[in-house]
């Protein structure tokens, strides 16, 4: 049976994946990246234009795989029904899927649908050709795509259990910064996401939005005013009197005990916590406390706190 027969529902790939254990990420992707090749073998594909990205590596397991990606490494000469056809789209049906997706996107730019188009597209090819990468085209956004890949291990012993592998695609640099972690200690229930969030949400408090694929656009104007990483770290720290680098920025604790007592705290904390509160991830020990005495007032449901939270016996 296909790898990818096994899938049926579930919230992305659901409980056909496990967490995978840091030593086995390498021989797992080592063949991933063989398989890719053969499917696609006119799309030039190296294991050097995919970046792991977040906490990958980091701790002793990871939940998932991301792996960022250039967009011109994809497609170095733009995405158009003629470049497609390295990744075996047919030009016709690019076009109509183009059609049908630009019909229905109310704010994506002509470039953004394409990429979504592109992405779309080779998720179904894959799901067609390969034996055991596995994906989800109708999760697929512009700038993600999401799949399943079966674990190895050092000796290339197939351990029967997947683990999910996202594509991030745009710009390396941006994306980079944008997925970044910090090494937290491996009894932290802190995670890359935390920062990131904590970012978005400090953004939100200040009237901007933080975009993972285009940077930060000022809500007033829906113009980008910061995006690159540098930009982006100057604007944060203007708009919060901050005087923070982008290495201290990469640390959920640096970023939240440097805005403890700012004015927008308050504000910052209500739209992070509802970020949080829609995600399957824990509350940070260091917010736990915080969230119990604004549980109420900011509406908190803690509905996909993990199975092991602290928090739980307050929902």
């Amino acid at each position: 049976m296909r790898f990818a027969e096994l899938l049926e529902g579930g919230n992305v790939f659901g409980e056909n994946t496990e967490r995978i254990a840091k030593e086995n990420i390498q021989p797992t992707l080592d063949r991933y990246y063989v398989e890719l090749q053969q499917v696609f073998p006119r799309a030039d594909i190296t294991p050097n234009k995919f970046h792991p990205v977040g906490s990958v590596g980091l701790k002793s397991t990871s939940g998932d795989i991301d792996l960022a990606v250039d967009a011109t490494e994809l497609f170095p000469q733009g995405i158009s029904s003629k470049t497609v056809q390295a990744w075996n789209i047919k030009s016709d049906e690019f076009v109509m899927r183009f059609d049908q997706f630009k019909k229905r996107a109310r704010t994506s730019t002509d470039e953004q649908v394409a990429m979504k188009t592109a992405l779309v597209l080779i998720s179904e090819y894959v799901n067609e050709h390969a034996p055991n990468i596995h994906m989800q085209p109708k999760k697929v956004t512009p700038g993600n795509a999401f799949g399943m890949f079966p674990q190895y291990d050092e000796e290339g012993n197939n351990l029967n259990i997947g683990v999910q592998i996202d594509w991030m695609v745009g710009n390396l640099d941006w994306l980079k910064f944008s997925y970044a972690s910090a090494n937290y200690p491996e009894d932290s229930n802190v995670k890359g996401l935390h920062r990131t969030q904590l970012i978005l949400a400090m953004f939100q408090a200040t009237n901007h939005s933080f975009d993972h694929k285009v940077g930060v656009k000022d809500k007033a104007t829906g113009e980008v005013v910061a995006g690159t990483p540098d930009d982006t770290v100057a604007l944060l720290n203007e708009l919060f009197g901050l005087n923070l680098s982008i290495q201290q920025l990469e640390n959920y604790h640096t970023l939240h005990d440097a805005i403890k007592g700012h004015p927008l705290y308050d504000n910052t904390m209500q739209i992070y916590l509802k970020i949080l509160d829609r995600t399957r991830v824990d509350i940070p020990d260091d917010l736990q406390e915080y969230w119990i005495q604004h549980k109420d007032e900011f509406g908190l449901t803690g509905k996909f706190l993990p199975d092991n939270s602290n928090l739980r016996k307050y929902i």
